[in-house]
């Protein structure tokens, strides 16, 4: 989640814009392709061992040729500890529910996310929510609620299992971001990637240690690869496409995972987006716009007061 920072820096936001849709929709691709391994019946530790090794590379690479090696000196290690171990667990979450669930219905529920992280920062931080955002949030939880359409979740044949693994992700990526809120005054961005994705690699290879490992074919070695290096690249371009513009403008071009989901599952799983989820994936979206104005405010009248 972007951090309510005053911005200072030359805005561009047609290439903000243009990044922020290119990096969205790299990630899709990314999860398209841990769906298809794990369609494939790769473990969980070789998925995550490899995607955690590729988006390190990739971090390390963007970071030599930006000349920015330096960023990734750490400041707070046991800060950096705790968002690799969310990280790790989260994606955790995601992988034992991705073979289960469209795509589209992935990022409905992972986009309760920015809300969850207010309610936080309402919470411990005792930070003022206001109506507007405190209706906004409630109107999203309801909306993720006729997403995932409750009636059917316990009939014969029910997702509420991967619903469930859905929630934890989202709860474990919530508390990744507020903790990122806490650590991100003293740690650069490229660090705040680079090292949550070496607990990934970590955790992947104790439990590739713990459950051993099995033979892949070698072109779904090659896509755990490029799932991991797409993964750092949009990384790479959702953090440049923050200097071009705010992180308020940014935001939103998010959404756009629920079109590249919806098109990629329709195409590769013949996934048909039903009904509950175009009228919760309309709520959330405005819902979601409607934050993302109060946090644009909020940064205004933070700027008029310094």
């Amino acid at each position: 989640m972007p951090l309510n920072l005053p911005f200072s820096q030359p805005r561009n936001y047609p290439r903000a814009a243009s990044l922020a849709l290119v990096a969205f929709a790299a990630w899709v691709v990314s999860d398209a392709l841990l769906k298809l391994a794990r369609t494939q019946g790769v473990a969980l530790g070789e998925i995550l061992l490899i995607c955690g090794t590729g988006g390190m590379v990739v971090i390390l690479l963007v970071s030599s040729l930006r000349g920015k090696i330096d960023h990734l000196r750490p400041h707070r290690p046991k800060g950096l500890l705790v968002l690799g171990m969310c990280q790790l667990m989260a994606f955790a979450c995601w992988m034992m529910a991705l073979p289960h669930l469209p795509l589209a219905n992935m990022y409905v529920v992972s986009f309760l996310t920015p809300m969850a992280v207010a309610c936080m920062a309402a919470v411990i931080l005792k930070e003022s929510l206001g109506w507007k955002r405190a209706a906004a949030i409630a109107t999203g939880f309801a909306g993720v609620v006729i997403t995932v359409n409750p009636a059917n979740l316990f009939q014969s044949g029910g997702t509420w299992l991967p619903y469930l693994f859905l929630f934890g992700h989202m709860t474990l990526s919530a508390t990744q971001m507020f903790l990122l809120r806490v650590v991100a005054d003293k740690e650069k961005s490229e660090c705040t990637a680079f090292y949550p994705r070496g607990i990934v690699a970590l955790g992947g290879l104790v439990i590739c240690g713990l459950t051993g490992t099995a033979a892949m074919k070698p072109w779904v070695f090659l896509i755990l690869c490029a799932s991991g290096a797409l993964g750092g690249i949009g990384w790479a371009l959702i953090a440049e496409a923050y200097k071009n513009a705010p992180a308020a403008a940014v935001a939103p071009f998010q959404y756009s995972q629920i079109i590249c989901g919806a098109l990629l599952g329709y195409l590769f799983w013949s996934d048909v987006p039903s009904v509950y989820l175009l009228c919760g994936s309309a709520i959330i979206i405005a819902s979601g716009l409607v934050l993302v104005r109060q946090e644009r405010r909020a940064s205004r009248m933070m700027v008029r007061v310094e």
